[in-house]
């Protein structure tokens, strides 16, 4: 009978990996790249304190009433601009409207906010529509040539344009979470890959990155990384995203890294690893599933 040479497992143990190299994924990588944190909305471990238990259930209650009302703010700042932009022209006609079908005038406000928001939805579909003929976009362009000759109104029309511009393009890849080395060899941060640039004559290629701050992500840094500098991470957009705010609570106990292929070549890499938190009974999601 054969009997396996322990001193093979050792070589492939030892034996250094190609970069391009991609292990195998396991469920038990699965779980240990899940951060073993509790979540606020678990219950407190037997024998706390009064004082844990109230904190708990404080967190809990602000983690649920905060995007509730920070999502009724928005929507009624919303509906406020709107009502001011078209309430004037809209209260008369359906006020008018109610009257004609016995209904009461004390509906005439809620029903012109509603109006109101459709009306401007309306007008700006109508508007996008328009811009696709010739004329209308000649008449756009020549209104922005002389809106951006303005020194102080140019910055208020140019960056929202811009911005929301950005965000409209449906550009494959242009977004994928990356890592470097800032601001020092040996010190790697997450950041995003956002473009490419070739630089000539040094035929080489950089790469912008943005790199965002701990623990607001909105702001941060625009680097231009040479492509070889810059590492693929088996990361998800959303949960870096949440890693950066949580300031590194919601960190994974292992990830995956390869060399950059650009962002028109998928990553050589595994699965996303999860972020999230183990549930109620001590299980860890699987983040192949992802």
């Amino acid at each position: 009978m054969n009997t396996p040479d322990p001193s093979e497992s050792t070589r492939e143990q030892q034996e250094p990996k190609s970069p391009g190299h991609v292990s195998p994924w396991t469920e038990d990588d699965a779980r240990a790249t899940a951060p073993r944190v509790s979540s606020a909305l678990d219950d407190p471990p037997r024998g706390a304190s009064l004082f844990e238990v109230f904190r708990n259930r404080f967190i809990a209650g602000l983690v649920t009433i905060v995007p509730i009302v920070m999502t009724v703010w928005a929507v009624t700042v919303i509906l406020g601009l709107t009502e001011q932009a078209f309430g004037g022209v809209i209260r008369k006609p359906v006020r008018e409207f109610l009257a004609s079908v016995n209904l009461p005038t004390q509906l005439t406000d809620t029903l012109v906010v509603f109006f109101s928001l459709f009306v401007a939805i309306i007008t700006i579909v109508a508007v996008g529509y328009l811009s696709r003929f010739f004329l209308v976009r000649r008449v756009i362009s020549l209104g922005e040539a002389i809106v951006t000759r303005v020194p102080f109104i140019k910055f208020f029309y140019g960056w929202p344009k811009e911005v929301i511009s950005t965000l409209a393009q449906k550009r494959e890849g242009t977004k994928r979470v990356v890592m470097v080395e800032y601001p020092r060899k040996g010190v790697w941060v997450l950041a995003y890959a956002t473009g490419e640039i070739r630089m000539k004559p040094e035929n080489k290629t950089l790469v912008t990155v943005f790199l965002p701050t701990t623990p607001n992500p909105t702001s941060g840094f625009l680097l231009l990384v040479p492509a070889d500098e810059v590492r693929d991470v088996n990361v998800a957009v959303e949960d870096a995203v949440r890693l950066i705010i949580s300031a590194g609570i919601l960190a994974p106990r292992k990830v995956s890294t390869a060399p950059f292929t650009g962002l028109e070549h998928a990553p050589q890499l595994p699965p996303p690893v999860s972020l999230t938190p183990p549930d109620n009974t001590g299980t860890f999601p699987d983040s192949s599933a992802r």
